[in-house]
């Protein structure tokens, strides 16, 4: 059975670019997975925003002017039948209203593997209103202690059981890692907030958001896998930094792998928040903290 997901993308190909200074404004695709084995390819009619993929090109990249200062985005781009070539980024950017500096290419066509939804495993104790409590047990409604915000309401919480294996492997956090008291498990994906000296070395930011793969050791944090877990997502208004097992992590951005997986989610989520169906309104969604893109990310295991 098929499996859709929705990406922000620019139009655009990083071997044909646009001129310097090009404005570029991200747009949200659909994906579709045609034969649901986690990755987006030539030979199995995959598709981006309703078009064949007939080209995949690993490890492209885009450099563009944002708010003063250019950054450099590792991505995707595919090339589609019918259509004009799109570029995502795989690097953990969000993409905003950006202008086209200059850009790389890769010369051999591969496949896309999907990413995982950043998320809690099952069992991870969220600090609430009242005390810890195991992520699977709350409920729309129920008050989540905030770093920013003090306590505000959970609006809504989906969960995903999968083979922890491979890509879906949780990663481990042994105790007093990363100022967690329990062993953490989260998702790949899922973004802890690294501050003090190391923040500051080696990305110039007093608090940053680091995806919890970047950060295995091989010692403290590591891959855990497993025959099945299950994950569980938190989103709340905004995109906020929360406490599980007292280590200062974030909830759901739906920037992040918007509405991935079912429609149901998808029709969930924007119930709740039906700005999320126009471009504009996904723009307001910000980031808690800044964000660390994997290959700067990768430092901080070194």
């Amino acid at each position: 059975m098929p499996s859709t997901y929705s990406f922000s993308f620019f139009t655009m190909d990083p071997g044909n670019p646009p001129a310097r200074n090009t404005v570029l404004n991200p747009t949200t695709l659909t994906v579709t997975d045609q034969n649901d084995n986690g990755s987006i390819g030539t030979s199995q009619g995959d598709t981006v925003g309703g078009f064949a993929v007939t080209r995949v090109w690993m490890g492209d990249t885009v450099t563009v002017r944002v708010d003063g200062q250019d950054v450099r985005i590792t991505g995707v781009t595919f090339y589609r039948s019918g259509a004009s070539a799109v570029f995502m980024p795989t690097d953990g950017t969000i993409l905003t209203s950006s202008s086209f500096r200059s850009s790389t290419y890769v010369t051999t066509s591969t496949e896309y593997s999907l990413p995982p939804v950043p998320c809690f495993t099952a069992g991870t104790m969220i600090f609430t209103a009242q005390g810890a409590r195991p992520v699977e047990t709350l409920k729309p409604g129920d008050l989540i202690l905030t770093r920013d915000s003090g306590m505000r309401p959970l609006r809504w919480i989906g969960q995903t059981s999968v083979g922890g294996l491979d890509r879906f492997a949780p990663v481990r956090f042994m105790p007093g890692t990363v100022g967690n008291t329990n062993q953490l498990l989260v998702s790949p994906n899922h973004r802890m907030l690294v501050t003090g000296w190391k923040a500051e070395m080696y990305f110039g930011e007093q608090e940053i958001l680091v995806p919890a793969k970047t950060l295995v050791n091989g010692d403290t944090i590591m891959s855990a896998p497993c025959q099945m877990v299950t994950y569980v997502h938190l989103l709340l208004d905004r995109h906020e930094v929360i406490f599980a097992e007292g280590a200062a992590t974030e909830s759901l951005h739906p920037g992040d792998y918007l509405l991935a997986g079912a429609d149901e989610t998808a029709a969930e989520i924007l119930a709740l928040f039906p700005e999320l169906d126009t471009e504009p309104g996904r723009s307001k969604w910000k980031s808690a903290r800044s964000i660390a893109r994997t290959r700067e990310a990768k430092l901080l295991a070194a």
